[in-house]
């Protein structure tokens, strides 16, 4: 298939290319060539687009999800087929690739079985399987139905030989690293270390989850590859700290996932401003609102972290993430949560707007919401996050620019179509 008339935005540091022809052959971008190349007559019976003028964009991805969570009150016989709808959903919204950070490894290996069988177009799906925790630490806690979600240690030889059987079936492997030094719910420093070595000796990556300063300290001096979640602050008056932590994060070359509408959600949970807000920037609707209001969680204390908790570390973030960004962190895009929000797309939508809300430069959101999540895990060589020749063709259709207005990425009013290893979500015609 061709698309002609294109602006394409390859989502790395190379200028926007202006009517531009695209070329995918065999569900990955052959060619780009410029306007003064695209005039040449297409071979007989290809798909011909004419993007008349629209932007180009790799697709999107969410870096940060746990669709094991929104299946899990499912029954478990329709939890694979669930996931797999949402992976539909994703993809309608824009989103190409979907990271789950943590679940049930035969759930999520029986989502990736029923996606392989399946003949419709879905979003692409990466997993970590259970995650690495302490004896009842989070998410585990003191519940035994969540026992499958994770590997509960306390034993730094034995969480190396999981990880090692672990890495095998899995794209990457998520450990939980907060909570008080030496508690039994705090996964041991040594054992973080050889589970980190297990996974990349199997050449895999590793992305921990932390709480405070100090959990991400010990996770990158470990080998971390990525950071999951904005750290609290010891003082959140002073961006001193953020810029140490920046320092640390972009001189090991470690991706940092602040996950800010997971913190806005639970600061904010039963507040009726919130949902206005919501409503006021487009990522809900007056209809939409009865039923998050049903859900369970609303009005409710998150499990471990508290409103106040959360709100320090939002604020925080949205402070600091600019000069993070300044200082060379590599920044990923991921909600984690949805509890707040229409859908889980929406939930990323929402986190971009934030990213840019926070003084992101516009290319920088979208390098958050695509090449940095791909190579985040490892991807980088398959599915770059990025349009450029040899790469898989997943990318998304718009009418304006991202780079002008971040509403033009976030919004689907203003979404053409995906495209998604080749195949496209719009009509084309034939030459």
């Amino acid at each position: 298939m061709i698309i002609r008339n294109v602006t394409v935005i390859g989502g790395q540091e190379a200028a926007p290319i202006t009517g531009a022809e695209v070329v995918v052959t065999d569900g990955r971008f052959s060619a780009i060539r410029p306007a003064t190349d695209a005039a040449r007559p297409a071979p007989g019976g290809t798909p011909v687009l004419d993007a008349r003028g629209g932007y180009l964009v790799p697709g999107l991805w969410e870096s940060h999800t746990h669709l094991g969570g929104h299946a899990w009150f499912k029954p478990e016989n329709e939890r694979a087929k669930y996931v797999s709808q949402l992976l539909t959903d994703f993809l309608s919204a824009g989103v190409t690739n979907v990271v789950d950070l943590g679940g049930p490894l035969e759930m999520e290996l029986a989502a990736r079985d029923y996606r392989d069988k399946a003949t419709d177009v879905a979003a692409g799906l990466f997993f970590a399987g259970p995650v690495f925790t302490g004896v009842k630490g989070w998410p585990v806690l003191d519940d035994p139905a969540r026992a499958p979600i994770a590997y509960q240690t306390d034993n730094a030889d034995v969480a190396y030989r999981q990880a090692l059987e672990l890495a095998d079936q899995v794209d990457f492997i998520k450990c939980i690293y907060d909570g008080e030094p030496g508690a039994a719910d705090k996964l041991p420093l040594d054992a973080l270390k050889g589970i980190v070595a297990a996974a990349h000796e199997k050449g895999k990556k590793v992305l921990v989850h932390v709480h405070e300063r100090i959990d991400l300290e010990e996770a990158v001096a470990s080998g971390a590859d990525g950071i999951e979640h904005a750290f609290r602050p010891e003082d959140p008056g002073s961006t001193a700290e953020a810029l140490d932590v920046a320092a640390l994060l972009a001189e090991t070359n470690t991706y940092y996932c602040p996950t800010l509408v997971t913190w806005e959600q639970i600061a904010h949970n039963g507040e009726a401003g919130y949902l206005q807000q919501l409503i006021d920037d487009g990522f809900a609707t007056h209809d939409d609102i009865p039923q998050i209001t049903s859900r369970p969680i609303y009005g409710h204390q998150f499990p471990r972290h508290s409103a106040q908790d959360s709100r320090i570390r939002f604020d925080y973030a949205m402070r600091t993430l600019a000069l993070m960004h300044d200082a060379g962190v590599k920044i990923t895009a991921g909600s984690d949560v949805a509890m707040l929000m229409p859908s889980p797309p929406v939930a990323l939508m929402r986190e971009l707007h934030l990213l840019a809300k926070a003084g992101l430069p516009l290319p920088a959101v979208l390098a958050a919401g695509t090449r940095h999540a791909a190579e985040k895990i490892g991807q980088q060589a398959t599915t770059p996050g990025t349009i450029t020749v040899g790469a898989i063709a997943d990318a998304l259709l718009l009418d304006a620019d991202p780079y002008v207005d971040i509403a033009h990425l976030v919004d689907r009013s203003h979404h053409i179509g995906t495209l998604r290893a080749g195949r496209p979500s719009w009509e084309m015609a034939s030459s």
